[in-house]
């Protein structure tokens, strides 16, 4: 009977493992990883849902300002119960609006669900749900200062896209804070300046707010970005001299340039942050062409006083450097590459973040030299990965 028993319970974890498309093969740092939820109003913009409009024309209701769902991963003391990726998932249900009810919340939540996975593969969201994940809700930050990074996230999207991300840098001493990619109005955003620069300004409150951490070391703040992020990010930088480095994760900075090139303020040749820009494995012209990308310039090849590492991931498409989206993803869509190559090299992308953090936050020298090394001598497969290093113009 016992051995029955074990039998079925190793086919029922075996099949759980089936069902998951991602794994972060990244070990975690010494430091153990809290997460808390903040409610905030950036009371200087206005956000006013159409829904509501008719609220606040006929019965007064008050302006709140611009909710800022916002989500701080943080280097904690140790003790308390890992939370499970369905309680990120929860989030999604009172981005713009905290007063939802719960069977409210939960509603948004399954919409956002069924909207990313067309309502299939709900056995594999399912076990998703029930996954463990590294961070520990409302732990006791561990005394001490460490450096910020806020995380800007993807057109439209949660600040948890890449927790697992998130989590490992917390556990190697970095404050993370992230809020949602939301509209002026709803929460949805045009591609466009106006909303780029909508998302860099939410990058700004984060930074204000981050200065009000006891943990936070603000001479040493970076800004990443996914996407959408990775263009708002540049943005905020070319107008704050507080960020010290920036992250592009396959950032729409190198596919809108005419975007871009409209903010005036945004002169990559007076930008001196250094760029960390992970990219996804280049697309045929032809492929460029129907997708009618903007191939007009190229800002981060102007940023000439300034160290740019670019690194091309050629196991990645655009959607797998959010963590979420792999985990969600529908396993017949891999086609040259298997989900445990896209998982690995997602953990690779970690890894090179970290160290480039490392390197200009830290001061790290090892971590400026993990940059420069051919990425095989960094656990790359041969021909997965390729580096190109463009140092400032004083440096060359």
């Amino acid at each position: 009977m016992r051995v029955a028993i074990l039998i079925i319970t190793f086919l029922f974890s075996t099949l759980a493992h089936a069902e998951s498309l991602f794994a972060f093969s990244n070990e975690p740092g010494i430091h153990p990883v809290g997460v808390r939820y903040v409610k905030q109003y950036d009371r200087s913009r206005s956000y006013t849902p159409q829904r509501n409009m008719l609220k606040r024309v006929f019965f007064s209701e008050p302006q709140r300002g611009r909710p800022i769902q916002t989500v701080i991963w943080y280097p904690s003391e140790k003790g308390g119960q890992p939370i499970k990726f369905d309680e990120y998932l929860k989030l999604v249900g009172w981005e713009t609006d905290f007063d939802r009810s719960p069977r409210e919340q939960t509603q948004v939540v399954n919409d956002w669900l069924r909207m990313v996975t067309d309502g299939k593969r709900k056995r594999q969201v399912e076990s998703e749900r029930r996954k463990e994940m590294r961070a520990i809700r409302d732990a006791v930050p561990k005394t001490g200062k460490f450096p910020v990074v806020i995380y800007a996230p993807s057109i439209n999207n949660t600040t948890f896209e890449n927790a697992d991300t998130a989590e490992f840098l917390a556990s190697h001493g970095y404050i993370v804070i992230a809020a949602p990619t939301i509209g002026e109005t709803s929460r949805w955003i045009k591609r466009d300046l106006k909303h780029a620069e909508l998302q860099a300004d939410d990058i700004r409150f984060l930074i204000d707010y981050a200065r009000t951490l006891p943990q936070a070391d603000m001479t040493r703040l970076a800004v990443a970005g996914f996407s959408w992020g990775g263009l708002s990010n540049v943005l905020a930088a070319s107008k704050d001299d507080r960020i010290k480095a920036l992250v592009c994760i396959d950032g729409a900075v190198r596919y809108y340039n005419s975007i871009v090139m409209q903010a005036r303020y945004a002169v990559p040749e007076k930008l001196k942050t250094p760029l960390l820009f992970l990219a996804q494995g280049p697309a045929s012209m032809e492929t460029n062409i129907r997708l009618k990308e903007d191939m007009s310039g190229s800002f981060i090849s102007r940023m000439i006083n300034a160290d740019v590492y670019l690194l091309t991931m050629y196991p990645m498409e655009h959607q797998h450097f959010g963590s979420s989206y792999i985990r969600l993803d529908d396993a017949a869509e891999y086609k040259e590459y298997t989900p445990e190559e896209v998982s690995f090299a997602y953990s690779l992308g970690a890894r090179y973040i970290l160290n480039f953090l490392n390197g200009y936050l830290k001061n790290d020298p090892a971590g400026r030299a993990y940059l420069t090394n051919r990425p095989v001598a960094n656990g790359a497969a041969p021909h997965a990965l390729r580096m190109e290093t463009m140092p400032a113009k004083g440096k060359r």
